[in-house]
Parts: structure tokens; C-alpha cells; sequence
């Protein structure tokens, strides 16, 4: 793996820090095959390519505890609200 490939350091925690705000466990949903491992990487990797970690720093200081949806420029914001209501689901049935 060459330096230019590497994630910046934190973006994996900036990731699992807005799954843990909607309620999404992305690595029991990882582990139970909910999604896949490989689609838990690209979820770290994607976030690791956003150009907006400050404003996520931020938020994610700004909002403590359970919220409803992720600000606009979250590039998971699709894969979170699916591993959400798949849970949500589970938990209900």
C-alpha cells in the first residue's frame, strides 16, 4: 500500500462515530452478514475519502446522542440508514 492509498488518520472513527449517532451497529451487521465485510471496508474507505472530515468532526460534537439522519454531505449516508432499518426490522420482529 502506497502513502497516497492510506485513509487519514481518525476517518474510520469519523465513520463508526455517525453509524453510532443513527443507531446503526455496522460491525455487528458486518459480523452477521447483514452486509458484507468487504462493503463495511468500502464504507470506511469512502469516508476516508471525504474532503469534509472538520465540518464531520464538528457535527458529530454537535450532536451526542441517537439522531435521525446524517448531514447532507455524508457519502454513507445510504449504507447507514439501510444497516439502521435492517436492525430496526430484526429488533422488531
Amino acid at each position: 500500500m502506497t502513502t497516497d492509498t492510506l485513509l487519514p488518520p481518525g476517518s474510520a472513527c469519523l465513520m463508526h462515530g455517525m453509524a453510532e449517532r443513527l443507531g446503526a451497529d455496522v460491525v455487528r451487521a458486518a459480523n452477521s452478514g447483514e452486509i458484507s465485510q468487504g462493503e463495511l471496508a468500502e464504507m470506511e474507505t469512502r469516508c476516508g475519502q471525504c474532503s469534509k472530515h472538520d465540518a464531520c468532526i464538528l457535527w458529530l460534537m454537535d450532536h451526542q446522542g441517537p439522531q435521525e439522519a446524517t448531514p447532507d454531505y455524508c457519502l454513507n449516508t445510504q449504507e447507514l440508514n439501510y444497516v439502521r432499518a435492517v436492525q430496526a426490522e430484526l429488533i422488531a420482529s
